[in-house]
């Protein structure tokens, strides 16, 4: 049985004492329009019955009270006429569905004074979207029984492709849910919405009634219509429902703030607005004018998360738990540990009272993706290999990232379920909005210090509470946020964002402390030296150019989704399968019992040969997609490759029997392909100036910053130089030896001893100067400097040092990308007007790398007066 709570109580009595207003100042609107109607000399002005009605609802003291400076904020349809338009603010997990579907029964009955008509339902993306469509069609759900109650069993679901007939309308009471980009588009006469699609039927005239068109495009001047001699109203979906006049539902309503929402939703002449949001937003008037002429969101009810404490429908208090160590796996045992130890307590409480609770961790990771698994970010795949480790398996861990889904596995889909087995749920970012899951009760955030906006939107994931009834054991009406390396105070900033974002500002967050025994020192900041304090320091990025206009090179965007594969001969791919491959066996292991059936035992391995293989190419499509994204061109390329190779004489069993070798061998020739084709791409844009590599005049470039974060205490030992002394031509002072390895300390120490140097600086991967080439990871220099030249500029190099051990094709690659961009670099002349930050001193920039075998005779080159590539 549906359970409706104290404060959804407070809301729906608000809404009623609102309705009772409304329709008391509605109905003598309607008389006065009626005057005026018959006589218009009386020049009566008619009233604003929603603006009336909802002064006397202040002035009845039934608005909260934090909203008393915000103004009544009057809302118009395409008509000119006035709409009554409500927001309820409560917070996410609130039940703001239920209490929708509760206001649209009392808006139709005590307001409308009718079971049937239409309800707009318009929500902000997929997710939400799918869920709610879910619910108001199962007709033994909560929300939908409701709407059954309203209309005395006569409901129509709908979406915005259906056959509309205003025969529908008359007798049932219609929801057509919407996504709000559907209906928020520059142009509408481009929208579906507006077209006239021929199934829109019994809205307008028939085709060669005139009069009655134009009768229709005067009682309802907004309406879209054919323009000629004779205007004929067009029967689109739009239309329709500007002359239905629907109850509007806006789901998230602080999303449709913008005026071309505004300007859209309104333009549907709803005859009701009523928005859902956790957090309304004010649309402040621009240019200095009147505070009156602003959007204010007109709230009638505020629900605050302490109410949602007390009826339990959240996990609280939340306790954060903010690690400071190096060792990402520490934190992660942490954080397992106490999912353990609510694992134990479940246990124990279905053991008491059959409620079943499976607590489930959310781990943020910093990397996902096949191409991103590389030395000092936290990827996916490493934690799970640790979790496996630590005594998971399989079924237990799902990832979720914009690659992989596991989520969506059929066995995974009912998270709630006693036979789903889901404990681990590893993702980056990718829990979209409307994803809920209330057994989730640990966050841990390994990516903190690099994406606290994730970590902030993740919060409100481990804040529902299982079934919404606190337990009465204190552990399990708690949850945790564990997080790596990460500054205390800006993880409390940011988890009180989320929770204010979630409309929860007003609950209290618990920091507890791990255990300091080994932590090293508070993250503290190193300053320039004083000759540096003020010098502006700035490397050119790798830009695309679009028009007048200059962003940031993305490979996904410019590189990857630009290659075109169609027509991509798989031929000699196919040729590096070899006749005589033989497929690997499977093996089975025949485990039975012995004779006297005390004993297990294990006997011989059993090849299993004599199935029948065939080769899925919809298994092989998938296989390739991350390097083919379009499974229509991936289907084809598979289709050639099986055609040169029955070309060549393989039959199906035998391609069968190879099906792993030839996918295998499938993917890497196209790995080859995809990094050529990215290279001659990314040369030629280079070439033709839609990419550049420049320092600009319009200050788009890489600022070096002027401090630096070190975790070193004062005492720390620094990096002297060759003669004992302190380093003193480093960018940064104090440099700690902690902080490099060996040879790179001993690069840094030359680099302080030569006078030709201005300055150098230790470049931090993946938090500093990166350079982004046509691959995917971007380079990122150990160091850069800079030598005067022999005229004013300076020549700046960013030095990519590698050990000997790895000069391989990374290397390799890294090494022809700084020297292709150094071949091209420039400044740019052009600078907007207003945007003139640099001068042009006749500074350059090169990159190189260079091999720690051979650093003792390159970098005297490279720290010459004389450029060194002349």
């Amino acid at each position: 049985m549906f359970r409706q709570l104290d404060y959804q109580d407070r809301v729906l009595t608000a809404l009623d004492a609102y309705l009772g207003f409304l329709k008391e100042k509605k109905v003598r609107s309607d008389r006065v329009a009626a005057l005026a109607a018959q006589d218009p000399d009386l020049g009566l002005a008619i009233p604003d019955f929603a603006k009336e009605a909802w002064e006397a609802m202040k002035a009845a003291g039934k608005l909260p009270v934090s909203r008393d400076a915000i103004p009544f904020s009057p809302r118009h349809d395409g008509c000119d006429r006035p709409v009554p338009n409500t927001v309820l603010k409560v917070p996410t997990g609130g039940g703001k569905t239920w209490l929708a579907v509760t206001a649209v029964s009392r808006i139709m009955g005590s307001y409308l004074d009718r079971n049937t008509g239409f309800v707009l339902w318009i929500v902000p993306n997929e997710a939400i979207y799918t869920q709610t469509l879910k619910h108001l069609r199962d007709r033994q759900h909560p929300y939908r029984q409701a709407l059954d109650r309203a209309a005395a069993g006569r409901v129509r679901i709908m979406e915005k492709t259906d056959r509309l007939d205003a025969r529908d309308v008359e007798t049932n009471l219609c929801v057509m849910l919407l996504m709000l980009q559907s209906a928020n588009r520059e142009t509408q006469d481009s929208l579906k919405m507006f077209q006239d699609r021929g199934d829109v039927h019994g809205f307008f005239p028939p085709e060669g009634e005139q009069q009655a068109h134009k009768a229709a495009i005067e009682r309802t001047p907004n309406l879209t219509a054919y323009n000629g001699m004779f205007p004929m109203v067009k029967d689109s979906l739009g239309n329709a429902l500007r002359v239905i006049r629907p109850v509007v539902v806006l789901d998230e309503g602080h999303r449709a703030i913008s005026d071309l929402a505004f300007r859209t939703l309104y333009g549907f002449n709803p005859c009701f607005v009523l928005e859902l949001t956790a957090t309304p937003q004010d649309v402040q008037p621009r240019g200095g004018r009147n505070p009156r002429e602003g959007r204010y969101a007109n709230v009638l009810v505020e629900v605050t998360g302490r109410e949602l404490d007390r009826e339990g429908m959240i996990k609280m208090p939340l306790n954060l738990d903010p690690r400071q160590g190096n060792d990402w796996k520490a934190t992660l045992n942490a954080a397992l540990a106490k999912l353990n130890a609510l694992d134990a307590d479940a246990r124990a409480l279905n053991a008491e009272s059959g409620r079943y609770i499976r607590p489930i961790m959310l781990i943020q990771v910093e990397r996902t993706g096949a191409d991103q698994r590389e030395s000092g970010h936290i990827h996916a795949d490493d934690v799970k290999d640790w979790l496996l480790t630590a005594g998971f398996d399989q079924a237990e861990i799902a990832i979720k990232t914009a690659q992989q889904n596991d989520l969506s596995n059929p066995e995974n889909q009912d998270l709630l379920s006693p036979t789903n087995r889901v404990r681990a749920i590893i993702t980056k970012q990718a829990l979209q909005e409307g994803w809920d899951c209330p057994f989730a009760y640990v966050l841990c955030s390994l990516a903190a210090s690099s994406n606290l906006k994730a970590m902030t939107q993740l919060v409100g994931r481990i804040l529902r509470q299982p079934g919404a009834i606190k337990t009465g054991v204190e552990a399990l009406d708690e949850c945790h946020v564990i997080t790596h390396h990460a500054d205390t105070a800006s993880v409390v900033g940011a988890i009180k964002d989320g929770l204010e974002q979630d409309g929860l500002g007003d609950l209290v967050l618990r920091v507890s402390q791990d255990d300091t025994t080994g932590t090293p020192n508070a993250t503290r900041s190193i300053s320039r030296r004083p000759s540096f304090a003020k010098t502006e320091i700035y490397l050119p990025k790798v830009m695309v150019i679009e028009g007048e206009d200059a962003r940031d090179l993305d490979y996904e965007t410019d590189v990857l989704s630009s290659i075109d594969w169609r027509g991509f001969d798989p031929k000699e791919i196919a040729n590096n399968v070899p006749e005589n491959a033989q497929a690997a066996e499977s093996q089975l292991q025949r485990i039975s019992l012995s004779d006297d059936g005390e004993e297990l035992f294990v006997g011989e391995t059993v090849a299993v040969n004599s199935e029948v293989l065939a080769f899925d190419p919809a298994y092989a499509v998938r296989m390739i997609s991350d390097i083919v994204p379009n499974p229509f061109v991936g289907r084809e390329i598979v289709g050639s490759m099986l055609d040169s190779l029955r070309d060549r004489g393989f039959d199906e069993h035998k391609i069968g029997q190879l099906a792993g070798l030839i996918v295998e061998e499938l993917r890497r020739g196209l790995e080859t392909a995809r990094n050529a084709r990215a290279e001659a791409l990314f040369k030629s844009k280079v070439a033709a100036g839609q990419v550049q590599f420049r320092l600009r005049l319009d200050g788009r470039n890489w600022r070096m910053p002027f401090s630096v974060e070190t975790t070193e205490p004062d005492n720390g030992r620094q990096l002297l130089n060759r003669a004992g002394g302190p380093l003193v031509k480093s960018l940064f002072a104090p440099v700690f030896e902690n902080e490099l390895n060996s040879d790179e300390r001993d690069v840094a120490v030359y680099l302080d001893g030569e006078k030709t140097l201005s300055w150098w600086h230790r470049n931090v991967a993946r938090t500093q100067y990166g350079i982004q080439g046509w691959k995917k990871a971007k380079i990122y220099p150990d160091f850069i400097f800079a030598v005067q030249g022999d005229g004013s500029g300076k020549r700046i190099t960013a030095l990519e040092t590698k050990g000997d051990q790895l000069d391989n094709l990374d290397t390799a690659y890294k090494r022809d990308v700084l020297a292709f961009l150094s071949d091209h670099f420039c400044w740019d002349e052009t600078a907007p007007v207003g945007e003139l930050e640099l001068v042009n001193n006749g500074e350059t920039v090169q990159g190189t790398l260079v091999l720690m075998s051979e650093w003792k005779s390159k970098l005297p080159q490279l720290l010459s007066k004389n450029d060194p590539a002349s």
